[in-house]
């Protein structure tokens, strides 16, 4: 008798993951974040600065600000978005894992952004104090018609005389950059370096340089450190919306200021040009800071379960 044979099944398709073009290359993902900020840089600042240089000028006037506002709306989308995509497309073939997308609930986004604007108040103290510090002469008189300069140019940009122009302004100096700078720093940078090393040490890193590349050594404390606080918001709510809501709103209390012209150091005590109260400006720093504190813990309070999922997710 006979024994038909069964063929053996044929063993079941097994997908083969797709991997990127710094994986196939076996490039560092070091090296290449690197390599990518240096090509937005050069592309923005040098290739985007010298395209304004020639076409609106250096100086900015009410007479061609709408002129340097569009130059500043286009140069970030092209040669910031636009190439960060195609970078993050390189590093990694899945844009989700770099870019990650949760809408963040009410509570969470409300103690962010009551951090942040507690924060500001910090940072302005901070300012206040830093603008004390007595300078050499001759440095202070190299250094003080830059800084004129910047702050004349700035105050500019953001100023609105009426509804249309600050409709503009805040697309201009709120809306895009809140995009554009969270896809790059907390999207591809810091999104990247945690694939080499921890979430901490990426949101050090994303935040320190996303202080530096503003080129505002006037206020290079405060932009690393709303840096590192918009660096932890997308590490802790493993969302990137919420560190670019914190930022919008950073942004756009700037053009707020401006519209209605306040009082721009908005500190008690501190009267422009006149002399300043310094106990009155401790306390207001020490308040603020508490506030801080508490608005902080809050936000961390409703951010528990995110940490408790990440926890889950390791074991």
């Amino acid at each position: 008798m006979t024994v038909e044979q069964v063929p053996p099944a044929a063993p079941p398709d097994v997908e083969t993951p797709q991997l990127s073009f710094v994986e196939r290359n076996q490039i560092s993902p070091v090296l290449f974040l690197l390599g990518s900020l240096f090509i937005v840089f050069v592309l923005y600042q040098l290739v985007g600065g010298t395209i304004a240089l020639l076409v609106a000028g250096s100086k900015v006037t009410r007479e061609n600000v709408l002129l340097h506002r569009i130059l500043t709306i286009s140069g970030q989308v092209l040669f910031i978005l636009i190439p960060t995509l195609g970078l993050a497309r390189l590093l990694s073939v899945r844009l989700s894992s770099l870019f990650p997308w949760r809408m963040p609930h009410l509570g969470e986004t409300f103690f962010a952004s009551l951090s942040l604007l507690l924060l500001q108040q910090v940072l302005q103290i901070y300012l206040f104090f830093q603008d004390r510090i007595p300078l050499p002469e001759k440095l202070s008189k190299f250094i003080q018609p830059f800084r004129d300069m910047m702050e004349q140019m700035v105050r500019i940009l953001v100023t609105a005389e009426n509804l249309p122009e600050l409709a503009f302004v805040v697309l201009v100096v709120a809306v895009v950059p809140a995009i554009v700078e969270e896809v790059l720093f907390r999207g591809l940078i810091q999104t990247g370096f945690e694939r080499v090393t921890n979430p901490w040490k990426a949101a050090i890193i994303a935040g320190t340089i996303f202080g530096a590349f503003h080129f505002n050594p006037f206020a290079v404390v405060p932009l690393v450190g709303l840096g590192l606080f918009f660096g932890f918001l997308r590490m802790r709510s493993k969302s990137i919306v919420i560190a670019m809501t914190v930022h919008f709103l950073n942004n756009v209390t700037a053009v707020v200021v401006a519209y209605f012209k306040m009082d721009e150091e908005l500190i008690l005590g501190a009267p422009k040009g006149g002399e300043a109260n310094i106990p009155g400006v401790l306390s207001q720093l020490f308040l603020f800071l508490v506030l801080f504190v508490v608005a902080f813990i809050s936000y961390l309070r409703t951010t528990s379960h995110l940490d408790e999922r990440r926890g889950d997710e390791r074991t």
